[in-house]
């Protein structure tokens, strides 16, 4: 280690304190053709309300009844980001069923309006009166009050020119990075509501293009460098609630992107005071994952998420985001004025690349896992990392373009799939990183998305990597980047 264990973790608290954002409201009603015309509900009947688009907030609902209620009123509220949480077979996934957004009240007074205290994170809900009453309700109104920390007026329109198409598209991203902006930056609101660092990388770049909340952004990296663990790594992602704490899951790669997020917000404020407060942090993630190279220069693959995917070898993915995200520390290194840790960093670099570089195959001109396996994923990571010369990188990305036969595994996530075209854009590859925005992004917003997915792979839409789509995030923070190409790149 170069400065060991770096302190003022109880600062970085206060100072991530201090930047609890203010919320903006508003009021959702649902749409008139699914009000429900049933006066007479009760003993099982029930209805969907329909808001028309994905909210993020605190529902309201006020029922009538047809006489004098003699017992309280039991509703059943099951809200749903996806017509598709509404299956009625049994529940199969891996994480808990209690995500699935569900809640029973009892209603002492069926006459007055009830405000449900959870926030919830929907676009329709259905209301069941499975009690047998001496009474029937019938539905008066419903109103939610929807709550976010993005301020929708920061954003700028696009260009006059912008199709309608990718107005849509962008339209659909912002909406999901403004629902997962809460008092930090959300990876769902349906599901886990926890600060994730690889989603606030990818949420931070988006955010900068559209709503330009940097402080949101600071918050987070304080919440990280105020809650390390005992060795200065971080984790993964923290909850909030009900008390602030580390994640026991540690990821090499999501450390990192503390670093990778701390040179794009200095790179946007040009503000050198928080890469000296913060440096340290960036700079044990570094160290860290250092440790952790084998004698042969690689990386070790546990510790790396990449993708939810199976059957991927890891071992070019996860070697070219770490030489990627040590080149963007040691470009902090420069700005916080550390010699030493420059010279540290460029020698970990060196190795790395040494280490990626004979994992590149020239005679079919791609990477290649450890074992022999050619991903897609592989070849994103490996042009991003720049270990290759500029004509290399271009060629590799358009072979896997080109012939989409040549890769045995793809991507499965959104997640993924921003750093398959980030890499296509910074190549030059303008058309084909913008033909993903319009197909695959734009696949989603086909098929009816509000906002955008944790999952979507088009030839398998019932995927999920917990073993049941209801479980899946329908508005994801990882997702959210096409509004980010959309106005970096100027696509029409």
């Amino acid at each position: 280690m170069i400065n060991g264990l770096y302190s003022g973790s109880e600062t970085f608290l206060e100072k991530a304190r201090a930047l609890y954002p203010d919320f903006y409201e508003t009021e959702y009603y649902p749409l008139p053709e699914s009000l429900p015309t049933d006066n007479e509900l009760w003993h099982g009947k029930s209805f969907i309300l329909d808001f028309g688009t994905h909210i993020v907030g605190y529902l309201t609902l006020s029922m009538q009844c047809d006489g004098d209620p003699g017992s309280p009123l039991e509703a059943v509220f099951e809200f749903a980001e996806d017509l598709c949480e509404y299956d009625p077979r049994p529940y199969t996934g891996g994480l808990s069923s209690t995500w699935i957004q569900r809640e029973t009240v009892y209603m002492d007074d069926p006459n007055a309006p009830f405000v449900l205290p959870r926030r919830y994170a929907f676009r329709y809900v259905k209301v069941t009166f499975p009690a047998n009453t001496n009474y029937s309700v019938k539905y008066r109104s419903c109103v939610v009050r929807g709550v976010t920390s993005a301020d929708m007026s920061a954003v700028c329109p696009l260009p006059s020119g912008t199709g309608d198409f990718i107005r849509k598209i962008d339209e659909v991203g912002v909406r999901t990075l403004k629902n997962c902006m809460q008092s930090v930056f959300e990876d769902g609101p349906k599901r886990d509501r926890r600060l994730w660092l690889g989603d606030l990388y990818l949420q931070a770049k988006a955010n900068y293009l559209t709503f330009k909340n940097t402080d949101l952004v600071k918050r987070c990296l304080y919440l990280f460098a105020g809650i390390p663990h005992d060795n200065g790594g971080l984790s993964s992602a923290i909850y909030q609630e009900p008390i602030l704490k580390n994640q026991g899951w540690i990821l090499h790669d999501y450390a990192l992107f503390f670093a990778g997020t701390l040179k794009d917000l200095y790179e946007f404020e040009k503000d050198p005071e928080i890469v000296n407060e913060l440096w340290p942090v960036a700079l044990r993630q570094a160290e860290i994952a250092a440790e952790a190279v084998s004698e042969n220069g690689l990386v070790n693959t546990a510790y790396y998420f990449v993708d939810w995917c199976g059957p991927l070898d890891k071992s070019v993915a996860a070697q070219g985001i770490a030489v990627t995200m040590l080149k963007d520390t040691l470009f902090l290194a420069g700005v916080a004025g550390d010699n030493d840790a420059e010279v540290f960093l460029k020698g970990q670099i060196k190795r790395l690349e040494e280490a990626l570089l004979k994992l590149y195959d020239p005679d079919v001109g791609l990477f290649r896992g450890i074992t022999g396996q050619i991903s897609v994923q592989s070849q994103m990571w490996g042009a991003l990392s720049g270990v290759l010369d500029s004509v290399k990188t271009r060629a590799l990305l358009e072979k896997i373009t080109t012939d989409k036969e040549l890769c045995e595994v793809n991507t499965v996530t959104p997640y993924a799939k921003h750093y398959l075209t980030e890499a296509l854009f910074r190549a030059g590859l303008t058309e084909q990183g913008a033909e993903i925005v319009r197909d695959y992004w734009g696949g989603m917003v086909r098929a009816g998305a509000d906002c955008f997915w944790e999952v979507y792979v088009p030839s398998d839409p019932d995927l999920s990597p917990y073993g049941d789509k209801r479980i899946n995030s329908y508005c994801h923070a990882w997702s959210c980047t096409a509004s980010y190409f959309i106005r970096k790149y100027g696509l029409k």
